[in-house]
């Protein structure tokens, strides 16, 4: 076989556990061919269970390390990953626990996967000049109806329907599980990053859509106006300014300068 016949055959076997490279594989006089196959088939699995475990620490806690290892391995033969870094892979995860995992149980495991794949995403994103009091203090009052404001790329919304976030503590802080995953009302949760602490908040319903919208790029007056379908124009304007301030002293807002 030429290299890349060759590179094709092992990516086969690796992934797949065709056997057509066994004809290129010399045995030894410790090893024979499966055995030195086996290296690298099951080897491969088993890194992304290790890597894995440090994206999803509470995942591996709340389904046990058996359990977490069969999902892993499961996902590695099913979607290989397609990038040069380790830290990209595992997104699927969530659904791989969906389609295997039933009931509260299985929705409560995949919400905590996403809760903690959008951590890592929000401890991983790039950093971005944030917005400042300043900047708006400066800024013409004909302005304000067509700004358009925009979210750091550290900011995350997550809707979750289930007790994932009490499992989530419990595992970081090695407390007692919650006695069982329990349903609750839809609730979305705020994530963001400032320097290298990670955060995380529930979100109003308001404050959620507003947030949407400004990831959406519509613009500051058009905000308003979806405030205030559910409130008279003066608290909407109100609630408006609250926001604003919570967003900009949380670090959420991109500058407008970057921005441009």
């Amino acid at each position: 076989m030429k290299l890349r016949e060759l590179q094709r055959a092992m990516q086969a076997h690796v992934l797949h556990g065709a056997q057509e490279i066994a004809a290129e594989v010399l045995a030894s006089q410790r090893f024979d061919i499966p055995t030195r196959l086996g290296v690298y088939g099951q080897g491969y699995a088993e890194r992304l269970v290790e890597a894995l475990a440090i994206t999803y620490p509470a995942v591996q806690e709340a389904l046990g390390r058996a359990s977490f290892a069969l999902l892993v391995r499961e996902l590695a033969h099913r979607a290989p990953s397609r990038s040069f870094s380790v830290r990209h892979y595992g997104r699927e995860l969530s659904e791989s626990i969906a389609m295997q995992l039933t009931g509260t149980r299985g929705r409560g495991a995949a919400e905590l996967a996403r809760f903690e794949w959008a951590l890592a995403h929000v401890f991983d994103a790039r950093d971005a000049p944030r917005m400042l009091h300043a900047e708006l203090e400066q800024l013409a009052a004909a302005r304000w109806p067509r700004l358009v404001l925009r979210t750091v790329p550290a900011v995350q919304i997550v809707t979750l329907t289930t007790n994932a976030v009490r499992w989530w503590r419990a595992a970081c802080a090695g407390a007692p599980r919650p006695r069982q995953w329990r349903s609750q009302r839809a609730q979305q949760w705020l994530l963001w990053r400032r320097e290298l602490a990670v955060y995380f908040r529930p979100l109003a319903r308001d404050e959620a859509r507003a947030l949407e919208a400004l990831q959406q790029g519509r613009t500051f007056g058009l905000l308003c106006e979806q405030l205030a379908t559910s409130a008279t124009p003066e608290r909407a304007a109100a609630r408006a300014a609250t926001l604003l301030r919570t967003w900009i002293e949380e670090g959420l807002l991109l500058s407008l300068a970057a921005a441009a």
